[in-house]
């Protein structure tokens, strides 16, 4: 079997150098406008995002992504920030319910899948089906998924995130 961190970093080569321009470009503080960005040229229903999605699950049931927690969150470390990573803190997340109020300094991009057992058509995070999930930096949110659960993976420039926000 292939190593399913490698497989992963592999299939998001072409995704990570995009999500640093983005989240330091002057449009960061527009979600909508990061999202379109992403979806135009990542669509959640083409190759990339196929690829990425994959690795994801090839990972959480190898048991090797997602190896720490408790549900309804288990998580993982894929890498930090690293030039390799553009700078970006990789993580990923199996969320079936509310995870932990957080905040992002520098903003977040997401990119979220059904898990096996569920339904893309019904599952949501965050209200939003799967797909791309961006925060503006500054925003403050606690996470939850409904109708199943999803595999998120997560990119943070310089991995920063706070996660005793205040308010």
């Amino acid at each position: 079997m292939n190593d399913p961190r490698a497989e992963l970093l592999a299939a998001l080569d072409p995704v990570l150098p995009a999500c640093a321009d983005l989240l330091a470009g002057p449009i960061v503080a527009d979600e909508r406008a990061v999202k379109a960005a992403l979806e135009a040229r990542f669509p959640a229903d083409g190759p990339v995002a196929r690829r990425i999605a994959d690795a994801l699950r090839a990972g959480v049931a190898a048991g090797v992504l997602c190896d720490r927690g408790e549900p309804p969150a288990r998580f993982g470390r894929v890498a930090k920030p690293s030039p390799e990573t553009s700078d970006l803190s990789i993580d990923v997340v199996w969320l079936t319910g509310a995870g932990l109020r957080h905040a992002h300094p520098r903003g977040e991009i997401t990119f979220g899948i059904a898990d096996e057992a569920s339904c893309a058509e019904t599952v949501r995070f965050d209200g939003a089906p799967p797909g791309w999930h961006v925060r503006a930096p500054g925003s403050v949110h606690t996470p939850e998924v409904t109708g199943g659960g999803m595999i998120l993976l997560y990119v943070l420039p310089g991995g920063a995130i706070d996660w005793q926000p205040g308010g």
